[in-house]
């Protein structure tokens, strides 16, 4: 017999979770140590991080302010299951077709106009949300599909290229990636409470011509006044970064694509990197059905995602903790190994509560995921290429959490086919860890020596 979720059990994970995590940063002093010296710090290091921070976190904050609200807002706008599919369909093909392209001319152009160019593009796909017709609504899930690429790349391009021009090493880099990541985590628990309020304030009201204001359009004019901020931060703040290159767009996709023939680790990071991202997008659209069970009340999903950002929010910690002791594809093989088996459970049982605990531990596993490819991919892919090649990652996972979508799968079938893409990555994790080169020697090379064993490799 099924039991229905228990109030104590969600509400336990979150003092848990909350309990974990400042048991982890307590008793890692470096940890401390950073976190204090972020705030008051003088040094080039904390300096940066204070540069860099806000623009990411106003960035992921526009993000996700609007991203429990989506399915609720075409609801209300009455757009069915299919449809709902065709919206999301769009979008993950925009992100695979355009916004492929588009990460490319960031190396060419630079970063920080691509990083306001999020903002503008981010922007267009929230206005659009007022119009409840499918044709204006399927132009803004194109936009957002856009976005997102850039949102997922250009930062990380940004971050990672600054990063090494002021001289920092792959573990300050990645000390910043666990920060930025744990401030999203906070970002995303915030987003959670005050769009929920924002929806609030007034229930949808057809203006005319379609167009509707309040309601769940609310958290997303509340992510434009974000998006906002956050374009005037960057464009004042930031200074411009480009792919070390001559300049030639033309040979950029052929170039890239021979890069990641050439150097095995550049494709064994693309494969953990498409993988762990496919299966964590197929678990954002699963986890409600997941949880909910036929004759029982609607769970508490607000609480519940709450939760889930808290046991992320823990990963970035023990990501931290982890950091000093072991090496970063070690600790990636980790996160593989135990994601699988999460998924694993999903698939083997149809216990809600046995569920619940397996994305909670998922979570952390995603937690731990971002800054670890951050590092990883900071340290693996060349910089002249880098937007390109991050956004060459991206183009299998929009066409593999196309699958399900498409195929309107079961949830039994959707997670065998997750906990296969998983093991497909502990795979790659793990070759990963025997193909030569600055693996052992923990990312401390200088420039030089990274820019001629490049040379060597392409």
């Amino acid at each position: 017999a099924n039991m229905v979720l228990p109030k104590e059990l969600i509400y336990g994970s979150l003092v848990s979770g909350l309990v974990a995590a400042a048991v982890v940063i307590g008793t890692d002093g470096k940890q401390l140590l950073g976190i204090r010296n972020l705030f008051s710090g003088q040094d080039n290091l904390a300096r940066f991080q204070r540069l860099y921070l806000p623009g990411f976190l106003l960035a992921m904050l526009a993000d996700w302010l609007q991203g429990p609200f989506v399915y609720a807002l075409y609801q209300g706008y009455g757009i069915d299951r299919e449809h709902n599919g065709y919206l999301f369909v769009a979008g993950f093909g925009a992100s695979a077709v355009v916004g492929t392209v588009v990460g490319s001319l960031a190396d060419k152009f630079g970063r920080r106009k691509f990083a306001i160019l999020y903002c503008v593009i981010y922007f267009g796909h929230c206005v659009t949300k007022h119009w409840g017709i499918f044709g204006v609504l399927l132009v803004g899930r194109i936009l957002g599909g856009i976005s997102t690429s850039l949102l997922f790349s250009v930062f990380d391009s940004w971050l990672v290229s600054e990063s090494q021009r002021e001289g920092f090493n792959g573990e300050q880099l990645g000390n910043t990636f666990s920060l930025a990541y744990f401030g999203s985590s906070v970002a995303a628990i915030a987003a959670g409470q005050f769009g929920e309020i924002a929806a609030n304030v007034a229930p949808l009201t057809p203006i005319g011509g379609g167009m509707y204001y309040g309601g769940y359009v609310s958290p997303f004019d509340l992510s434009n006044v974000v998006l906002v901020l956050c374009m005037i931060y960057v464009s004042s703040k930031w200074s411009e970064n480009y792919g070390q290159s001559d300049g030639q767009t033309g040979g950029n996709f052929g170039k890239a694509l021979g890069a990641i023939a050439a150097d095995k680790r550049i494709l064994l990071c693309g494969l953990i990197a498409a993988s762990f991202e496919s299966s964590m997008f197929i678990f954002v659209f699963n986890w409600t059905p997941c949880l909910m069970e036929e004759g029982q009340p609607v769970p508490p999903f607000g609480h519940i995602f709450t939760g889930f950002m808290i046991f992320c929010l823990l990963g970035t910690r023990v990501y931290a903790f982890l950091a000093g002791k072991f090496a970063v594809v070690e600790i990636g093989l980790i996160i593989m190994l135990v994601s699988a088996a999460c998924h694993l459970t999903v698939f083997l049982s149809t216990n809600v509560m046995v569920r619940f605990v397996a994305f909670l531990f998922f979570e952390a596993c995603v937690g731990l995921y971002f800054p670890m490819i951050g590092t990883l991919k900071g340290d693996i892919v060349p910089e002249d290429m880098r937007s390109t090649i991050y956004n060459f990652y991206r183009l299998p996972l929009n066409v593999i959490v196309l699958l399900p979508l498409t195929m309107n799968f079961s949830i039994s079938t959707t997670f065998a086919v997750t906990t296969f893409i998983l093991a497909v990555a502990v795979v790659a994790a793990y070759l990963l860890k025997f193909v030569p080169k600055s693996t052992k020697s923990r990312l401390q090379e200088t420039r030089d020596q990274e820019l001629e064993a490049l040379h060597d490799t392409v």
